[in-house]
């Protein structure tokens, strides 16, 4: 192989795998913005809460994203169907909320 092609193929691996790391950072790391942000519904009659409880597994206080039903707290002995959304390593308790606007999607169904 000659001299050159070696480094050609060095400098073309080198910039390929400083593209990846880059969109990687941009896209989960920085939170990439929303292109097309999603329409929120004002009077969805549902509130989205932030709470937060002690972990003593990660030995610290962890914060969560609550939507409760309107009526709820009339309600309280009544059953309501539960729905659990993972945000991932890369997002945060605001995420659901703020990128696909959940409280409009709960809304819609």
């Amino acid at each position: 192989m000659p001299k050159w092609l070696g480094k050609v193929l060095g400098i073309g691996t080198g910039t390929i795998i400083l593209l990846s790391a880059t969109g990687y950072w941009y896209v989960f790391i920085a939170g990439a913005p929303q292109l097309d942000p999603p329409k929120v519904v004002v009077d969805a009659n549902l509130n989205f809460e932030l709470k937060t409880y002690k972990s003593a597994a990660m030995n610290s206080e962890r914060t969560y994203g609550l939507i409760l039903p309107p009526g709820y707290a009339k309600n309280l002995k009544q059953r309501y169907p539960v729905i659990f959304l993972l945000h991932g390593g890369h997002g945060d308790a605001r995420a659901y909320q703020d990128k696909a606007a959940v409280t409009s999607v709960l809304h819609d169904l």
